[in-house]
């Protein structure tokens, strides 16, 4: 029977395995992108343009994945409504947003990045929403914790 438990054991999985698909990637980038220009014969600025934006992506997706594990990890001990998770939604949503900005400069060199970088964005703008949303609940609970 599918249940909570089940479904964070999931996102843990994944959120893992983009991780390990991340490193995994710093090493075969280069590659891909050089044999990505070579068979649509695109400038080869283009290959630096792609290993450049990976590689300055990586560090707040490695990040982001880093906090999404730390943030299911508190949801597995029950724990939803805390500053902690609050905070992690925070640096989670500023790790799109630095993504969103990194896509939006790498676009000037080759234009699928502003795909990216607009994804990026609206996911930071979705989890500044739920940011709030756990902020005001957080209020909630802290008044009904004093409320007898």
């Amino acid at each position: 029977m599918w249940n909570k438990d089940h479904s964070i054991r999931l996102s843990v999985f994944f959120t893992r395995l983009f991780l390990g698909l991340l490193a995994l990637g710093l090493f075969v980038v280069p590659g891909i992108a050089a044999f990505f220009v070579a068979v649509t014969q695109k400038p080869p600025v283009v290959v630096t343009a792609i290993s450049a934006a990976f590689y300055l992506c990586a560090g707040p997706a490695a990040l982001l994945l880093w906090y999404l594990d730390r943030l299911l990890g508190s949801l597995s001990r029950g724990e939803v409504f805390t500053r902690e998770n609050i905070s992690r939604l925070r640096r989670i949503s500023w790790c799109c947003g630095a993504v969103a900005v990194i896509c939006l400069g790498a676009a000037w060199f080759f234009f699928p990045f502003l795909l990216v970088s607009a994804a990026a964005a609206f996911m930071c703008l979705i989890l500044r929403v739920i940011k709030n949303v756990f902020q005001e609940a957080l209020a909630l609970k802290e008044e009904n914790d004093f409320t007898i």
